[in-house]
């Protein structure tokens, strides 16, 4: 059978997956929970009687934010969730209803843009460059005339780390007044930080939306499951007091397992940063291979982003290509990628793709470039 090279997913790195120390860890959990995995999570001082969940991942969360930010989140406004697509199916059941406006940037992850989507939202789409993230000046254009028109967004859905699929970084100065124009419009922002921790270089991310912001007008989001591994499925909120509470009242699963969550947060009390080094070591060993194969093979016809951190490289092809016919070429050489109309906002077809570049083997990458190179010649001469 023909071998695929799948550049698709926002998967991790397999041989970072830290099997031996979650074992470990598991065998302790277990002796000092014993009994109590009887009850529902609610139900038990764990979650502290609560649908937040096992206080000790929250705890977890909050000392890995306060490693970056210098300010801990609050223990208890964090809630853990299934995957941070479980945070933000949450915040919007609370916030969404049919016709509602949400404001994202122009491209962003098409799983939110279905979510939203399916709960009936108008999504408005602001342009954005693909180093500095989204333009300031433009959503402030967007906010004055939706306010003009009687329409008040239901909040701003934002991905300002390593943004998905571009890699753009917000910029400092673009997070202050995004800040601002929110409080000025009274208007909540959901700051998704899923990739957060994955930077190549040191000192490469701004303060973060909700630290700038004091916590009072953000939600902030994010997932344990980039920095371990997708199948975890365990990420967290940090919600204020005046969202919290109708944020959660849209849980009906009962909370997270405690078991999984007690686990996790076991092995990252003394592991944590251990961890992301090792993640991130092999994540830009690939996209150090990556990105000579796809100047030895594509240079002279794409252009890519330079991504700071993170999994994602957004390629650019040439306005002549007939995306249909790539698909059928890259299909027939067992090449899989994301199409770049998936993350736009409003569904355009656009001339790029995205290439997921952390869970494929490195001495597959070359080969999987080169075959997508002849893809795309193919789809050029049709």
């Amino acid at each position: 059978m023909a071998k695929t090279y799948y550049f698709t997913g926002g998967k991790t790195p397999p041989e970072t997956f830290p099997a031996k120390g979650l074992a470990e860890a598991a065998q302790r959990v277990l002796k000092r929970l014993d009994g109590a995995l009887a009850f529902y999570p609610r139900q038990h001082e764990y979650s502290g009687f609560s649908d937040k969940g096992y206080v000790g991942l929250r705890e977890v969360a909050s000392a890995r934010f306060q490693h970056r930010e210098g300010v801990a989140l609050p223990v208890e406004n964090i809630a853990i969730t299934s995957g941070s697509m479980q945070a933000l199916e949450l915040i919007g059941r609370a916030f969404i209803r049919p016709g509602d406006v949400v404001v994202t940037e122009e491209l962003t992850y098409y799983g939110t843009l279905k979510l939203f989507r399916y709960l009936g939202a108008r999504l408005v789409g602001i342009p954005m460059d693909e180093r500095d993230g989204m333009d300031i000046s433009a959503l402030e254009e967007r906010l004055r005339l939706l306010e003009r028109l009687g329409l008040k967004p239901k909040f701003i859905y934002t991905l300002p780390n390593h943004h998905n699929p571009t890699g753009a970084i917000l910029s400092a100065r673009r997070r202050e007044e995004l800040v601002e124009l929110a409080r000025e419009h009274g208007v909540p922002i959901v700051e998704d930080d899923c990739y957060g921790d994955l930077d190549f270089e040191p000192g490469v991310v701004p303060r973060s939306l909700y630290t700038l912001d004091g916590g009072e007008n953000v939600v902030f989001v994010a997932s344990f499951s980039k920095i371990v591994g997708p199948g975890i499925r365990l990420g967290y909120l940090c919600a204020p007091d005046r969202f919290l509470q109708d944020i959660l009242a849209h849980r009906w699963d009962l909370g997270t397992s405690a078991l999984a969550a007690a686990i996790l947060a076991e092995y990252l009390r003394e592991h944590l940063w251990e961890q992301v080094e090792r993640q991130v070591k092999a994540i830009k060993a690939r996209y150090d291979v990556l990105t000579k194969a796809m100047s030895e093979y594509l240079g002279d016809v794409a252009s890519w982003t330079r991504p700071r951190g993170g999994l994602f490289l957004w390629v650019k092809l040439p306005d002549e290509i007939d995306m249909a016919k790539l698909a059928e070429e890259t299909e027939r050489r067992n090449v899989r990628f994301d199409e770049g109309r998936k993350f736009h906002y409003a569904d355009r077809v656009l001339k790029a793709l995205r290439l997921s570049y952390a869970h494929i083997p490195l001495e597959d990458i070359p080969e999987g470039i080169r075959l997508l190179a002849e893809a795309v010649d193919a789809a050029m001469r049709s």
